[in-house]
């Protein structure tokens, strides 16, 4: 298709992006550009690889059109202040090279804080897919101003040493970065030789992060859950009953009631104070015991001790 063919979807008014370049990001703004005008087939015209014919010629006029066309999209992808420098510009190809020229150029004030980003960045509360898109947009941020480096063949895919040792730093990096949960899963990633890709590496990882939530969301019992029902068993079981203290006092030597071994008169004898009377039956004796204090007397199985008066 020739690059003077025009589209019925070609709208001069229209903007090649989505959001107007302001000074800022030139580089994702520029790779958008260049897409966008690749699948019109207009590149030619910022390029400089289509010159415009002469004026006798029968492709002028349609020419004039393509390049008014293209002039037309630049300056509406741009913001108003930076279109104002650019609008009387006639050839798109010039408008191209004067903000190549102005913002095209590696900034190495922007490049150093990028890298210093760079340097600081960690995984912290984010997931693995978050944490790999915030430190690829640094890197890719930091290809688009490092215009002057080497890149690999479309071709054949040959990578310079450069390259190589690019991408390996960028491993390390991202390796870097990550949370301590992800010590063991790390360390099996330095056993892969060769050594692995970035985006090997975030595969392997973001396989791990989703085995790590599938075990976190799985049901178990929790410790105030178990914490709770010992208590609750606890308190309607009691581990050990006292039925000892449910039944009457009884010597286990004169089997009385009343009194205990170690207070039982008829194996300890009785005190001197203790008298002895005959009641009505025959086969009990009852005494009278004689408290020093004043108060009234109780009377008292001879057999039993004090505890039972």
């Amino acid at each position: 298709m020739s690059s003077f063919y025009m589209h019925t979807s070609d709208v001069l008014r229209s903007s090649l992006v989505s959001l107007l370049f302001d000074g800022t990001g030139y580089g994702s703004w520029r790779r958008t550009i260049l897409m966008a005008l690749s699948v019109r087939n207009k590149l030619d015209f910022i390029n400089g690889s289509s010159v415009k014919p002469l004026n006798i010629s029968p492709l002028a006029r349609q020419w004039q059109r393509c390049n008014d066309l293209v002039v037309s999209w630049l300056t509406n992808s741009l913001s108003k202040d930076i279109t104002r420098s650019v609008e009387y510009s006639e050839l798109a190809k010039d408008i191209w090279s004067e903000l190549e020229e102005r913002y095209g150029h590696a900034d190495a004030a922007k490049v150093f804080e990028l890298k210093k980003d760079l340097a600081h960045i960690s995984q912290g509360s984010l997931d693995i897919a978050s944490y790999f898109n915030k430190i690829k947009k640094l890197w890719d941020e930091i290809d688009s101003l490092s215009i002057s480096r080497v890149r690999s063949c479309s071709n054949c895919g040959f990578k310079s040493d450069y390259q190589k040792d690019d991408d390996v730093q960028k491993v390390y990096q991202f390796l870097m970065g990550l949370n301590d949960v992800y010590v063991q899963t790390r360390s099996n990633i330095f056993m892969i030789k060769p050594f692995s890709s970035v985006n090997t590496v975030f595969s392997i990882l973001l396989l791990s992060d989703e085995k790590q939530r599938h075990v976190s969301t799985s049901p178990r019992f929790l410790p105030t859950s178990v914490s709770f029902n010992a208590r609750v068993s606890k308190q309607g079981f009691p581990s050990r009953i006292n039925f000892d203290a449910q039944r009457p006092l009884t010597c286990k030597y004169c089997k009385k009631p009343g009194h205990t071994l170690d207070k039982c008169y008829k194996l300890h004898g009785y005190p001197p104070n203790f008298k002895f009377t005959k009641g009505p039956d025959s086969r009990k004796t009852t005494a009278h015991v004689e408290v020093n204090s004043p108060g009234p007397l109780a009377n008292v199985d001879s057999n039993m001790g004090p505890d039972s008066v």
